[in-house]
């Protein structure tokens, strides 16, 4: 079956966070085009109608995404033979291929657990039937791993009860959280999209209110937070394999900021001096450092258990008359703390930082969390806990209102 839709896939449960920054950046892009309501596939995936347009936003600019794709064909088929007979014919007749005298790409996978072959024989059959598909367009395709100029994706999916192998064009350039911003990096980071995630859901508003993150590290939410708040690009479309797709023809070669007029007000802190090295590595790394930043985004040396509004407004003096802002936040979990010595002392950390944040009224406080006895800890009874993972470490985000 041939199928013609931009595939989203997200975190569990993070439907809602993805479908809401898609809109917010279409409104805003260059083009002239509503968004339609998405179809769903579980709590993590969206599937919206075909439109280049639409796909060269969510490329270039979708933040809380894991992975984008452009489906072409599916199948029921969970065998290698009946996969390659349907998939062969319906390739030749493709014309949403690559163009070009030759191409050099390469295959990845996605969930295949229930097909009935192993990984690297649906790969082989992906990646034979393009092959022979392709050339009977005079096209040479050789598989080149290194450096592909276009990367298919073959996956399982679909709902429990009607499952289908599906086989695409990555169009987002692999793994999202990879940003190239993080040079450097402390224990258990934040995943860069669980980090725009985590902003979204906070609800915060970067033309008036002031970002705080008391525990940055390296500063991935920071960073995120920067880039949400101007609607930065993450992907180039010099990076992306729109000019070998006759589909992307005419768009932009650029992708501009979507928010250009907003300055946000960040703050970083960390509690640990060695720490500060790090985060300004990789805010260099991501562009946010030099005079343009220097009144948007600082970064300081501070125990979040000492946190008043008065030094937050001491750190932020350029911020148009203090209002109540957000902390976004990913606190230890314990992984690591051996003993109960060790758990005692985070979950004296845990009420400490409540009772600190409990200081700054009208604020939200946003996190994720994998430790559960951080809501009792903490002291505040969260109106949000919405389940998620970090790194297959489950655990949730909390907003509270302080």
């Amino acid at each position: 079956m041939v199928c013609d839709e931009i595939r989203l896939t997200g975190s569990g449960g993070a439907n809602r966070v993805m479908e809401a920054e898609l809109k917010r950046l279409v409104m805003r892009s260059p083009f002239d085009v509503r968004v339609p309501k998405p179809r769903r596939e579980g709590e993590g995936t969206l599937l919206y109608p075909f439109d280049p347009r639409i796909a060269w936003v969510a490329a270039c600019h979708h933040r809380t995404s894991s992975r984008i794709s452009w489906d072409l064909f599916s199948s029921p088929a969970v065998r290698l033979e009946p996969l390659f007979a349907e998939l062969l014919p319906a390739l030749e007749a493709d014309t949403r291929l690559p163009v070009g005298r030759s191409l050099r790409f390469s295959v990845d996978l996605g969930s295949s657990q229930d097909f009935e072959a192993g990984p690297l024989q649906l790969r082989g059959v992906v990646k034979n039937a393009l092959v022979e598909a392709l050339a009977t367009r005079g096209v040479k395709a050789v598989v080149d791993a290194d450096s592909p100029e276009v990367v298919f994706v073959a996956r399982r999916a679909g709902t429990p009860e009607s499952r289908r192998t599906v086989v695409g064009i990555d169009i987002g350039r692999g793994a999202r959280h990879r940003r190239g911003a993080r040079v450097a990096s402390g224990p258990a980071p934040l995943r860069e999209t669980l980090a725009a995630q985590l902003i979204m859901l906070s609800r915060w508003d970067a033309r008036v209110e002031p970002l705080v993150d008391p525990m940055a590290g390296g500063a991935t939410i920071p960073i995120e937070a920067a880039g949400l708040a101007v609607g930065a690009a993450i992907r180039r479309p010099a990076e992306l394999p729109f000019r070998r797709l006759a589909a992307f023809k005419g768009l932009p070669a650029e992708a501009p900021d979507l928010f250009p007029g907003t300055v946000p007000q960040i703050l970083a802190l960390d509690v640990n001096e060695e720490r500060i090295p790090a985060m300004v590595g990789n805010l260099r790394a991501a562009g946010l450092t030099g005079p343009s930043y220097e009144h948007s985004i600082v970064v300081g040396q501070k125990d979040v258990r000492g946190l008043t509004p008065e030094y937050v407004a001491g750190m932020l003096p350029h911020t148009r008359e203090m209002q109540p802002g957000v902390f976004c936040f990913n606190p230890p979990y314990g992984v690591r703390i051996g003993g109960e010595s060790g758990e005692a002392k985070l979950l004296d950390l845990y009420s400490a930082m409540g009772r600190a944040l409990g200081r700054f009224r009208g604020w939200r406080a946003a996190c994720f969390v994998a430790n559960r006895r951080f809501v009792e800890a903490f002291g505040h009874p969260p109106v949000m806990t919405k389940p998620a993972t970090n790194a297959e470490l489950p655990g949730a985000f909390l907003l509270y209102e302080l």
